[in-house]
């Protein structure tokens, strides 16, 4: 018996791909005999597409998986044309076959089940198909259109006649769940328990496009063009993650590397930081996919959904996660230099924008964010440039000093402090006599108005209200001044391990 098409492309001691039996040739798909399965594969080998799959019989009476490549996928909207490439017929069990194709061989990469169902034949002409799908994505009828050989390809235009799918759920608010923080690390197995990484949390809407949301509700896709293909890592008609963006300095997760790129809006600008500075996305929920609603469902539930829909890579990654095990997570978060880490009780929903008992984080280094209200002029080394920053929150409708900070920078960050404070100058301190009285290196402080945010790493709120060892990590836009509070620094950071 001579080798398929199929067979000849692939060496079975190498790819995990099912061998083709009773192949001998490919049927021609405007004349065969039907079946009435379909599969489509979401393939990321040299360029991403979908691989069409509709069950007809071959001479042998084999039902055989009739292929076509399509580039862009099935389309979504009526009229719409979409390039498919008709390739060899694969056995029918590579209907279920999902996994990792090696590097080198034939269609290396990964391969995942994007739809599986039945199908009919609704028609057949001198040079098309139309059938209808009845799947767990998609459900509609579609036209393949044959055009004829090109370039030593035999091309097909796939068409949308119908879109038959029901009306979906109204996708949650692009509003992240926020953590309440607590003391001590816990095992405890109806918990879960990941790293708490630190960078910029952002909910990413994904559909035949990438969509990042800040959580002051700003679209920050520009910034970050490694992720503009986000969707592309998402088995699914649309999806709505949440995750947090990050930037590595030797396998650590590092917000002073990040701030570097959080700020930039000059597209050329942009792209040569994206070289230097390569950002992460570290995805750990699924709050929407394909129509639905997941914010309601257990967090065990969403993240068992979770893994089977992301393909990671370099630029989009899944949070490790271990459950019951929170003190030997908190201990090797210290030991790697981590900002700590998080659980999350295992049966908990989604709340958007609400902080709950059902998300805790657990600190090895705290953090805040403070308002900048003035700077202090630099010595020694210093001399001519900045030496600190001075730190306040908003006790009510008046600023509290916190402090000063002068450490973190370098002498990039340095200029860039400088640059932001000019013409924001201020005439009065912000802050009453008494407090002046008690602190003399704030009295040659140049006061500004209180409309820059940073981040400082500290190790504790002292008793006088004072952060202990601050350290600048950068400087925010994705948070007002507002939002700086004295009753949030106090839960932030007000806590202390016996």
């Amino acid at each position: 018996m001579s080798q398929s098409r199929y067979d000849q492309k692939r060496e079975f001691e190498t790819t995990p791909e099912p061998p083709a039996e009773h192949i001998t040739s490919d049927v021609d798909p405007l004349t065969a005999p039907v079946g009435d399965q379909f599969v489509i594969q979401q393939h990321h080998a040299t360029a991403l597409h979908h691989d069409v799959r509709l069950e007809m019989v071959n001479d042998e009476d084999t039902p055989v998986l009739v292929s076509w490549a399509v580039p862009k996928g099935l389309p979504r909207r009526r009229g719409d044309r979409h390039l498919a490439i008709h390739t060899e017929d694969h056995p029918m069990a590579y209907a279920t076959f999902s996994g990792t194709i090696p590097e080198g061989e034939y269609g290396g990469g990964v391969v995942r089940i994007f739809d599986r169902g039945t199908y009919e034949m609704v028609g057949r002409g001198d040079d098309r198909i139309t059938f209808r799908l009845d799947g767990e994505r998609l459900a509609g009828v579609w036209h393949l259109v044959h055009t004829g050989p090109r370039e030593g390809k035999d091309q097909w235009l796939a068409i949308m006649s119908e879109d038959l799918r029901p009306p979906g759920d109204e996708p949650p608010p692009a509003d992240p769940m926020l953590a309440t923080l607590t003391a001590d690390a816990f095992d405890d197995p109806e918990w879960v328990f990941e790293p708490k990484w630190d960078g910029i949390r952002a909910i990413a809407i994904c559909t035949d496009h990438t969509r990042l949301i800040s959580r002051n509700d700003r679209d920050i896709s520009v910034a970050y063009p490694e992720l503009r293909r986000l969707h592309d890592r998402v088995v699914a008609l649309d999806a709505t993650l949440d995750g947090e963006i990050v930037a590595f300095e030797e396998g650590i997760p590092s917000f002073q590397r990040l701030q570097q790129r959080m700020h930039l809006r000059n597209e050329r600008r942009i792209e040569q930081m994206a070289q230097q500075i390569p950002v992460a996305y570290i995805v750990f929920d699924l709050l929407y996919i394909d129509g639905r609603d997941l914010t309601g469902w257990p967090l065990q539930e969403r993240r068992k959904k979770l893994e089977e829909v992301i393909v990671p890579s370099e630029q989009v990654q899944l949070s490790p996660v271990t459950e019951g095990d929170g003190v030997a997570l908190f201990q090797a978060a210290g030991q790697q230099g981590l900002e700590g880490i998080m659980a999350k009780r295992s049966s908990s929903g989604y709340k958007p924008g609400a902080r709950s008992g059902d998300w805790l984080k657990i600190k090895v280094v705290f953090d805040a964010d403070v308002v900048v209200v003035g700077w202090t002029e630099g010595e020694g080394q210093r001399v001519g440039t900045l030496g600190s920053l001075v730190m306040a929150v908003y006790d009510g409708e008046d600023l509290r000093y916190v402090g000063n900070v002068g450490t973190g920078f370098n002498r990039d960050s340095l200029a860039d402090a400088l640059d932001r404070l000019r013409g924001l100058e201020g005439k009065d301190p912000p802050f009453p006599a008494e407090v002046l009285r008690s602190r003399p290196e704030l009295l040659p402080a140049h006061w500004v108005s209180p409309s820059l945010v940073i981040r400082v790493e500290h190790r504790q709120l002292t008793s006088a209200g004072r952060l202990r060892a601050p350290s600048f990590q950068g400087f925010r836009e994705d948070k007002a001044p507002r939002d700086c509070t004295w009753d949030h620094l106090t839960s932030e950071a007000g806590l202390s391990r016996s």
